[in-house]
């Protein structure tokens, strides 16, 4: 943190503050979290990573003010699933710092988040009040629109909708811009977004705080050149209450708990309403100054913008997918997959890439994805529609099931060769990929037998490998091979001969994962060892297949924020060039999957990733161009409208269905989820993670770092106690629910912490429903996991539910999305759809 403050820090200095007081640190996220969280512990800094594809351009001078060049970062909205189909409304986002601090970093969240949602965002410098005084910021920041919208065609923005927005002082300076609108076309703008900033310096609360005598001189004073009584002219001028009239701009007021920042606003409303130009207020319950730079109030702060927006400039934006990696122009960022598809290994078949990973204890499983340019896939469904044995997996097993699975083409078919660590090893073919596969055939029976890895030899004979997992077995770290019958019904001997010892190699642990190649007269075998969190990339090769093998490390992490890196698969494309797919462990949002450049060195290794400080060893990149340009984007689904008669891929249950757990034909357009009873753990202790016990949970993977999730569903509830509920489900949960508590129907915000299955569950929050009709459940997810619960009765107006939770990894799986209904038997849940946002 000492590090970004001073960087932080340098940024604000070079952009001409006034040098303040030592005690006094600049105004960002960081010095700001240090101040809130101590009040609100469950907060965390936004992130100003973006969701769906977006073109970020960084440092572009706007004007010259002597020798201080002032610059602007804009954010791009890249295509979506149809392409760019018409220039992008603008939004000019101005910081805030009590005029004398702060940069535009500040609002990169903001601007990330909007350009996802389908806006460009432009985050501006301008002067401080050490290097001028007001109005000069005000000056800049319409200087900064009219180079904005002279730029409009190169930069693909709509010139005729460019709106204004800012938080704190940066929420008066775009007040003061959109009520005076310049007095030319080329500096107007068309919409303002005040956030927590002033809108009147002169009234008698305001100069409470911002003419604090204390203060020689306090920041407002610094600004104005003066205390109140020595410039009342300068300080009525400054604002904004003083400029609104028949020329001004439609306004939204975003405001905090805190009224001495929201000053004016009423009587600004007013005097617009007299022009009736609209003045709308969304007010955030509980929320401290600053907000904005916050998990969990990001994302209601931009639900709040776009809504305004949408409706003021007339620009309803296109749904995009919560996550992207194709940024549009050619190259791509990692992870293609923000979503937990762990494990995945990846064919080349023609023109045609496939892929599957791991699906642990939820059903069906063994996903299937296509694409046909590597980095955009689409789930086309599931290879394995339960698992076997069928009994042992009725009711939830979290963390069993299929664990690393490999997929081949051979013969004319495609193969799967997936372990469950409790059974063995099963293999399962196909004449199409995707489907109908094969029933589970039982290849190699054994505890702890796991990550196969098949190989077809130029003789004719065939081989599978496997790791060990110590858990079942008593030991790991080593990689074993079996002869194998070249059409995959048998193995040909009974005994794993160990032809990679982990143990015999410094600093090895937790060998696992293999995949085996032969290239070039050699076998190789790609393998992670060190740990999933930790750990690294190696490669093994040998004239022989068994054995003796060399080793050396191709990937580690390095230098980039990229952990792991782990396991995967190389995969040559049709030109000809190298690829590797490796997953990266996030913990609460799974393991995600990410796409290295691949090339084999002269003497006969790999590198993957970009050369590192080590030779010979690579690191994983960021961005890069893709492998193959042709394609439109595609993304795996996630939501759901709930009109198809099947449940869509992107569903899955945490344990084999029954049939009497729901119907998407007993009313047309919704999901019904009938009421299961809850299970009550041994003991009768019914307080105790009941979620986690219960089979009929419906679950999606989280797609993105940063989204919105929202369910709008009715309880039909028949005795107390029946329940609808809307969860982030993992070791740890929180969910939000419907319940008929004494005869009437509640909002309930339940928690349950402690760890594992043995966590509590605690109702935090219970809250009757004004009006019994459907529901809107909301769960907005932010950096870290940070999720919030909120809730409505019309969709537009949400409550928050509870204080914020930390979503937490499941069994080797990430959190999940999910919807359940428990209760009498008669009682229902009818969903009408499920809706993720950026």
């Amino acid at each position: 943190m000492r590090k970004l403050q001073a960087v932080l820090g340098s940024a604000w200095l070079a952009a001409g503050a006034n040098v303040l007081a030592a005690s006094e640190l600049p105004y960002n996220a960081e010095t700001t979290y240090a101040k809130l969280v101590g009040q609100y512990p469950y907060i965390a800094i936004a992130s100003a990573e973006p969701s769906a594809p977006v073109r970020m351009l960084r440092n572009l001078t706007y004007v010259e003010r002597g020798e201080h060049a002032l610059k602007l970062d804009l954010y791009l909205p890249g295509p979506n699933a149809v392409g760019r189909e018409r220039p992008a409304p603008l939004v000019v986002l101005v910081h805030g710092g009590g005029w004398r601090s702060g940069t535009r970093e500040n609002m990169a969240p903001l601007a990330a988040r909007l350009a996802a949602r389908g806006f460009a965002a432009a985050t501006v410098d301008y002067r401080l009040s050490g290097e001028a005084q007001y109005p000069a910021a005000v000056h800049d920041v319409r200087q900064a629109v009219r180079w904005l919208r002279a730029a409009a065609p190169k930069f693909g923005l709509d010139d005729k909708r460019i709106a204004v927005a800012g938080g704190s002082a940066g929420g008066q300076i775009a007040a003061l811009v959109g009520m005076t609108n310049g007095g030319d076309d080329t500096g107007a703008v068309q919409a303002v977004v005040n956030i927590d900033g002033l809108s009147d310096f002169t009234s008698e609360e305001a100069r409470q705080h911002e003419d604090d005598p204390a203060k020689s001189p306090s920041a407002a004073g610094a600004w104005l050149g003066g205390r109140f009584a020595e410039q009342q002219a300068r300080w009525s001028d400054a604002s904004p209450l003083k400029h609104a009239g028949a020329g001004s701009s439609p306004i939204l007021f975003i405001t905090s708990a805190q009224p001495r920042f929201s000053v004016g606003r009423e009587a600004l409303a007013e005097r617009l309403n007299q022009y009736r130009i609209s003045a709308e207020h969304v007010h955030l319950p509980g929320t401290p100054h600053s907000f904005w730079l916050f998990e969990p109030w990001l994302a209601p702060t931009v639900d709040a913008m776009q809504s305004f927006l949408e409706r003021t400039l007339g620009v309803p934006q296109i749904a995009r997918a919560p996550w992207s990696a194709d940024l549009g122009d050619g190259r791509y960022r990692n992870p293609i997959l923000h979503a937990d598809y762990s494990d995945p290994d990846v064919i080349r078949v023609g023109k045609r890439y496939y892929m599957t990973s791991s699906s642990f204890s939820n059903v069906p499983g063994l996903p299937l994805l296509e694409s046909d340019d590597m980095v955009n896939w689409q789930l086309v469904g599931h290879a394995l529609p339960r698992l076997v044995p069928e009994d042992a997996f009725r009711p939830p097993q979290h963390g069993k099931g299929v664990w690393a699975p490999c997929l081949r083409h051979h013969d004319g078919k495609f193969w799967i060769f997936y372990p469950d660590p409790d059974f063995g090893i099963y293999v399962i073919t196909a004449k199409h990929f995707a489907g109908p596969w094969s029933k589970p055939r039982l290849l190699m029976a054994g505890k702890g037998l796991i990550d196969p890895a098949p190989l077809w030899d130029d003789d004719g004979k065939a081989w599978l490998l496997h790791g060990w997992a110590k858990s079942r077995a008593g030991f790991n770290n080593v990689l074993s091979l079996r002869p194998m019958a070249p059409d995959g019904s048998r193995m040909l001997d009974d005994v794993s001969r160990v032809v990679i010892d982990g143990n015999a190699l410094p600093g090895y642990k937790t060998l696992e994962g293999p995949k085996l190649y032969k290239h070039n007269g050699w076998y190789y075998v790609f393998a992670p060892a060190g740990g999933v969190e930790t750990g690294w990339q190696s490669v093994f090769r040998s004239r022989n297949v068994d054995g003796p093998y060399e080793a050396h490390i191709v990937m580690e992490q390095g230098s980039s924020p990229i952990n792991g890196p782990h396991q995967g698969a190389w995969v040559r494309a049709e030109d000809g060039s190298d690829w590797f797919y490796h997953f990266q462990d996030k913990r609460a949002f799974g393991r995600v999957v990410h796409l290295q450049p691949m090339r084999w060195q002269d003497d006969g290794w790999p590198i993957i990733g970009e050369p590192s400080a080590k030779p010979g060893v690579g690191q994983p990149v960021f961005e890069c161009a893709k492998p193959i340009t042709r394609s439109a984007q595609a993304w795996p689904a996630s939501g759901d409208e709930f009109v198809a008669k099947g449940l869509a891929p992107q569903w899955q249950w945490v344990a084999n269905p029954a049939p009497d757990w729901y119907s998407l034909t007993a009313r047309t357009g919704f999901l019904r989820l009938y009421a299961q009873a809850a299970p009550v753990p041994a003991g009768g202790e019914a307080s105790i993670a009941p979620l986690r016990s219960l089979p009929a949970v419906l679950t999606q993977k989280p797609p993105a770092p940063g989204f919105s999730a929202t369910a709008k569903l009715d309880l039909h509830a028949i005795a107390n106690g029946d329940t609808v509920g809307l969860a982030m489900y993992g070791q740890n949960y929180a969910w939000l629910g419907l319940r008929r508590e004494h005869g009437a129907l509640h909002v309930i915000y339940v928690r349950c912490e402690a760890s594992n299955d043995k966590c509590r569950e605690r109702q935090e929050t219970s809250a009757p429903l004004p009006l019994k009709t459907s529901a809107h459940l909301r769960i907005d997810v932010g950096a870290g996991g940070q999720t919030a619960f909120s809730y409505s009765q019309d969709g537009v107006n949400f409550a928050p539910a509870g204080t914020p939770f930390t979503a937490a990894m499941g069994r080797w799986v990430g959190a999940q999305i999910g919807l359940f209904a428990t209760g009498a038997k008669g009682a229902y849940a009818d969903i009408d759809y499920l809706r993720i946002t950026p």
